[in-house]
């Protein structure tokens, strides 16, 4: 219980939810969706900049035309700063599980001979990531409570085949704060 209080945020910044598009490239697109949650917050008095540790449980939807759907759920570790003007600047890490499941009909033999239909046919990956990201605090100059970012994404999916492969996602959106505490 001590632990919740000494985390919780001192009047800086609220919760809020990033609603973003989340893609590999155009044709590998998706929505992703997060819970933002500060568990440390600080105003430098100087120049009333914000540094923010954040905690945000996300996930995301994508698909890869042709080939499968992509599930995406991670906890997300943020650090992000916003300058006196409204710059957003932020780095993270992510340790995500993955989950894709195949387009069109899947068959296997079974032990007649016979072919049977998988549902569901698919995979699951260990997904980690590291991200940074831009973008801007509108309340900070313009009242309007809102913020744009941009983030681009590193991850190694393991297993991939025999090996790993490295991944590279982008996302576009909005960050829209829930009311002030």
């Amino acid at each position: 219980m001590l632990g919740l209080l000494i985390l919780t945020p001192k009047n800086t910044q609220a919760q809020s939810l990033r609603i973003s598009y989340y893609g590999e490239t155009i044709t590998h697109y998706g929505l992703k969706t997060a819970y933002e949650y500060p568990i440390f917050s600080k105003i430098k008095e100087r120049n009333q900049s914000r540094k923010m540790l954040l905690i945000a449980p996300s996930a995301a939807l994508y698909r890869h035309p042709r080939n499968h759907f992509g599930i995406i759920i991670a906890p997300e570790l943020i650090y992000r700063r916003i300058g006196k003007r409204g710059t957003l600047l932020e780095a993270g890490i992510a340790p995500a599980y993955f989950r894709y499941f195949l387009e069109g009909s899947t068959y296997q033999v079974t032990a007649n001979g016979e072919l049977e239909r998988v549902r569901y046919a698919g995979g699951n990956a260990f997904l980690p990531t590291v991200f940074v990201g831009v973008g801007r605090e509108l309340s900070v100059r313009h009242s309007i409570p809102f913020a744009w970012h941009t983030r681009l994404n590193i991850s190694q999916q393991h297993p991939y085949n025999t090996s790993a492969l490295t991944r590279f996602s982008l996302e576009i959106g909005a960050i829209f704060p829930f009311k002030k505490q």
